[in-house]
């Protein structure tokens, strides 16, 4: 699980910088940023699969940060295939919608990507 969580880490970084697992810990926040969680499923022996919660955060007054950087992870997803020496990983992008905040200026989006890990090493 730990290697599992190491490469979706690096797969957020390649998309941006500000990307963090369960929330934003900085004391000066950089806007936009995301933060990712995920929830697991056996398939079958070897194989899991894993539901992937983003949420996108911008203190904007338009979406259109959120949806520049909603685009560029949904580019860098699809047919996304990751191999290492412990794992293979194939990602989907499933679904995104908007999360209202209750502030004009923050701005939110909610997204869920699926991928199906083969444990090369269990």
């Amino acid at each position: 699980m730990i290697e599992f969580l190491k490469e979706l880490t690096a797969q957020f970084k390649m998309v941006t910088s500000e990307s963090f697992h369960e929330k934003n810990r900085k004391t000066t926040v950089v806007y936009p940023y995301l933060t990712f969680d995920f929830d697991t499923e056996a398939i079958e022996r070897n194989v899991d699969g894993f539901y992937i919660d983003v949420d996108v955060f911008d203190n904007n007054t338009s979406y259109i940060n959120v949806f520049t950087l909603e685009q560029s992870l949904k580019d860098h997803f699809k047919d996304n295939t990751k191999l290492t020496d412990d794992l293979l990983i194939r990602f989907n992008f499933l679904r995104s919608n908007k999360v209202t905040t209750g502030d004009d200026k923050i701005k939110r989006r909610s997204l869920q990507f699926y991928c199906k890990t083969d444990w090369r090493k269990k």
